[in-house]
Formats: structure tokens, sequence, C-alpha cells
């Protein structure tokens, strides 16, 4: 019992006496090195946190302009096998009453083909000008409070509810517009000399036959969403009256409601739904999974980028511990003949260490937290395929912090341990 209080006590005085050393180091030495150090752990830190975070944040941004601008928190399709939402009528009333949902936009689609050249026929040898897609009837009111349809309007008008005869075209089936119009792609057909003004034709494709109607191109939809880059869109009321069959059935509907009671609400909604045959999905798990296999990825790329930054970080403050042990060695070895513990002078190199690496992970967490998530949330990286944010979250950061402050205390340990063990008379004679 005597000796294990005497070692506790030992072991207090030793840490005391290696903080005072700590302090005395910081205090004497220069401030640019100092500064310097800690700018190096700033940056360390930052490449553990931020890199991996904007290769993350690259998917991540599609996911959330996939839920904003198509899903919602909740997207409700037809089963597979059939060609309408069972009983959607019954559904969307227990939606729209629901306390939880703020808002549904119930959608009529269909598969059609349309044709951009009403007068010539296609030359010998070439291919008809027209492209495949799904149209889909919209109730404009309701679209525009889930997904704020209207910024997707890049060139011409918005459909009204007072008109009809108009159709609104994603950017991505007309050539000129077309992301992939200079690439030659095997059986990927855009529409050619249609814009703004243009006459097609509609065809609708289903199990009851076709049907045609004339179409006046009103305006260009573009964005990010292939759902919505990809289709055509008219008012869902004018689509109604030309399917032929199970008019009162919707094919989607898409729900807004708080992200995090999703999934607890996707459950509620098949509880309702019984026997009637609907796929149920949060927009997380309508996600493709392709996307899902990219986002493993480049988290495990931006792990391999940041763990370079962590290896530079451990070996610069291995260094500066090791020549800054060095060049004490005399002092250190005058310390020891005085009567002060290795164990003392050990740990005060590894507060020090520890110093640099803890100041450089608060004053990152403040540049990450505080500058530079919010601003890639309100200017994201413009990529071709998403808008990029930076992901980084409390719990991820602070995994990277206690990452971060245990290699820089191994690399405080070793050097000094080097140091402290050399003979004391061979330290004070510079042997």
């Amino acid at each position: 019992m005597k000796t294990t209080l005497r070692i506790q006590k030992q072991l207090s005085q030793d840490l005391r006496v290696g903080w005072f050393l700590t302090i005395r180091q910081i205090q004497h030495s220069g401030k640019g090195t100092t500064g310097l150090i800690i700018f190096i752990m700033i940056l360390a830190f930052l490449n553990l946190v931020v890199v991996s975070g904007l290769l993350i944040g690259l998917i991540a941004g599609s996911f959330q302009q996939f839920r904003e601008s198509y899903s919602g928190e909740i997207i409700i399709t037809s089963a597979s096998g059939h060609n309408y939402i069972e009983n959607s009528s019954a559904l969307l009333h227990f939606l729209e009453n629901h306390p939880d949902i703020t808002a549904v936009s119930p959608r009529h689609t269909i598969t059609a083909q349309v044709l951009g050249t009403l007068n010539d026929n296609p030359k010998k040898n070439e291919r008809v000008n027209q492209v495949g897609a799904r149209i889909v009837g919209i109730d404009l009111e309701r679209e525009e409070i889930l997904t704020g349809f209207s910024r997707f309007l890049q060139y011409g008008k918005n459909l009204r509810e007072d008109e009809e005869g108009y159709i609104l075209i994603g950017a991505n089936l007309i050539k000129k517009y077309s992301a992939f119009a200079d690439v030659n792609i095997p059986g990927l057909d855009l529409l050619r000399d249609v814009d703004i003004g243009s006459r097609v034709r509609v065809t609708l494709l289903s199990d009851g036959g076709s049907i045609k109607k004339d179409f006046i191109i009103k305006g260009i939809i573009k964005s990010k969403v292939d759902e919505i880059s990809t289709r055509m869109f008219v008012l869902d009321k004018e689509l109604k009256r030309l399917i032929p069959v199970n008019k009162e059935q919707f094919q989607e509907m898409a729900v807004r409601t708080d992200y995090a009671s999703a999934p607890a609400l996707v459950q509620q909604i098949k509880e309702f739904m019984g026997s009637s045959e609907a796929l149920i999905q949060t927009s997380d798990e309508a996600i493709p999974s392709f996307l899902r296999d990219v986002e493993t990825t480049f988290g495990i790329l931006g792990n391999a980028l940041s763990s370079i930054a962590l290896v530079v970080a451990s070996i610069t403050i291995f260094i500066v511990i090791f020549i800054n042990a060095i060049t004490k060695r005399k002092f250190i070895g005058i310390m020891k003949g005085i009567g002060i513990s290795p164990r003392a002078i050990q740990f005060s190199y590894i507060f020090q260490a520890l110093f640099y690496g803890i100041t450089g992970s608060l004053i990152g967490l403040l540049v990450t937290f505080g500058l530079l998530r919010p601003y890639f949330a309100a200017h994201p990286i413009d990529f071709p395929f998403s808008d990029g944010i930076l992901v980084a979250t409390p719990s991820g950061a602070g995994i990277r912090v206690a990452v971060l402050l245990i290699v820089t205390l191994i690399a405080g340990y070793l050097p000094a341990k080097l140091i402290i063990r050399q003979n004391t008379l061979d330290s004070i004679l510079g042997r």
C-alpha cells in the first residue's frame, strides 16, 4: 500500500515538474518557430477533415440535390410490374392530412416518344429525329412548394395553369442544350433542330396502344439531377386526359417531411397501404447503388490522402522535439544532475508536443466549422454532376482530433526517450 502511494506521489510530482518545464520551454522558444509548428498542425488537421470531407461532399451534394429537387424525403413509385401506385387517391388523402408531412407532389408519368421533325421525312440512312423519355404531368403549385420547380427553368417560360398545348423539355434531351451533345455515344438520341417555340409530336406508349398529341416547347429545364434534365413536363390535368386507363392513379408521389423522421414515416405509409402495391422508399434508399459505391470509394481515397498528412505531421513533431532535445542536451544533463526526474523531463517534451497538437486542432476546428463549412454551404463547388459541399460532423472531427493527438503524443515521446536515456555526465560534457 505504501509503495503504491509512493509511486502515485512521485508520478504526480513528475507531472507537475514536467508541466512547469513545458511552460518555460514554450515561453522561451521563438514565436516564429512556435507559430510555424502550430500552422503545420492546423494544415494537418484540415487535411484530415477537409480533404475527405470535400471528396465525400461531391457525392453528398448530389444526394442533397436529389432530395431537394426531385424526391423529397420520401418517394413513392409504382411497384415492379405495375403501371401505377395502387389506391393512389386514398394514399394522397392520407399524406395530405398527416401532421408530419409539409408537402406532397403527386405526379402522372408515362413513357413517350418525342418527334422533333414533323414536316420532313428523314433522309436515307438518317436516324429519325426523335427521342424516348418519361413525360411527367405536374401540379405547378404543389411542385413549386416541394421542389421549387421554377428554378430549373433555364430558357423560355414556365407552364401556366390557364393554358394547354405547351411542354417543358429537359436540356439533356435536346442536342443544342445537352451536356452530351459533343460525345459520340452509340444509341444516344437527341432532338435536333428544335428550340423554344418548336412544335413536337408526343406519342404516349402504353398497354392500351399509342396516343399522339402535338405540343409547343415553352421552356428548357436544366438540373444536375437526371430525373429532371432527362424528362418532359406538362400540366397534370392535360396528361391525365391523354392517359388511356387508370386516369385517377398516380405513378409517383414525392413527400416532404423531416429528414430524421422519414424512415419511421415510411413504415407508417406501408402499414396504411396494406396489401396495395407500391414502392415506398426514403430518398437515401432511392439513391442508385452505384452512387453509394462511389461515395464509399471517395471516402477511402480521402482517408488515404489524410493519412499522408498525418504522417507528415508526426514526422514534423518528431523532428522538432528531437532537435529541441539535442540542442538542450547539456541542459537536460544538468537537470538530471541536480535531481530532476528523467520522467519529469520526458513529460515536459510530451506536453510540448500535445500543446502543438491541441492548439492546431482547436484552431482547425474553428476554421472548419466557423469558416469553411458555412462557406461551402453558401458557395458549393460547381461540378458537372453535383454542387459539392463540405461534409464535416462534430463526431467525425472529434475522432480525427483524437487520432492526431495520439500520433502527436507518440511523436513527442520517442525523441524525448532517446535523449533522456543518454548518460548524465556525457550529456553535461557534450560527449
